[in-house]
């Protein structure tokens, strides 16, 4: 699978330099998913498809626990997403806060159904086409690679925790694997909704600011 997602990625490079006129950018629009298709493990592909399911449910958590105001008060983060002409973040360094949004599936619902993390720093890296990204070392720290896929980003990645050494790559260990889409809410101003992550909430969204 994986040999098959780095051929993908070199076609793409290939394709990009065929012509003076169709040089292919950084981070640029791929018309068709199929270096992410390559890489996400079948298991995460309908949790992907039902993002639009995870917001409507960690909404209506929200609505029940009657913080529909400490959500609203978080900003367009939590609202809809930009889909036309979208400006995708770039390489460098940024601002990230974590953002957690209903309950569990399961779980007892003795914990906020809305939480914030503090801002802290976090990182973009280009590679070829696709961007590295990382949040700031914490109890949970984000880590993957985001890959293009027409107006948006899709997520694929795994969680660090407090402590822990060496670096996991997405697909190595299901219980850790996170993903999700990165879309635009605002000039500089991004997000990744993450539904059903493991261990917590119905969604997360991690916020992204130019730095």
């Amino acid at each position: 699978m994986m040999r098959r997602a780095l051929a993908l990625l070199a076609l793409l490079v290939l394709a990009g330099c065929s012509g003076k006129d169709e040089e292919l950018r950084p981070y640029a629009v791929v018309r068709r998913a199929d270096v992410w298709q390559a890489v996400i493990k079948d298991q995460d592909r309908g949790r992907l498809a039902r993002l639009s399911e995870a917001w409507d449910q960690a909404r209506a958590d929200v609505a029940e626990a009657g913080a529909a105001a400490e959500m609203a008060a978080l900003g367009p983060v939590t609202g809809d997403a930009i889909t036309t002409n979208p400006a995708l973040p770039t390489a460098g360094d940024h601002q990230c806060r974590t953002i957690q949004l209903g309950w569990r599936q399961g779980s007892p619902r003795v914990s906020p159904a809305v939480q914030a993390s503090a801002w802290a720093p976090c990182r973009l890296s280009a590679d070829g086409i696709v961007l590295r990204f990382e949040t700031a070392p914490g109890p949970q720290k984000y880590l993957g690679t985001l890959y293009p896929d027409v107006d948006r980003l899709v997520f694929l990645g795994t969680l660090r925790l407090a402590g822990e050494m060496g670096r996991l790559r997405y697909g190595e260990d299901g219980e850790r694997d996170q993903l999700g889409v990165l879309q635009a809410v605002g000039p500089g101003h991004w997000r990744v909704a993450l539904p059903w992550p493991r261990w917590t909430a119905r969604l997360v969204l991690i916020e992204l600011r130019a730095a």
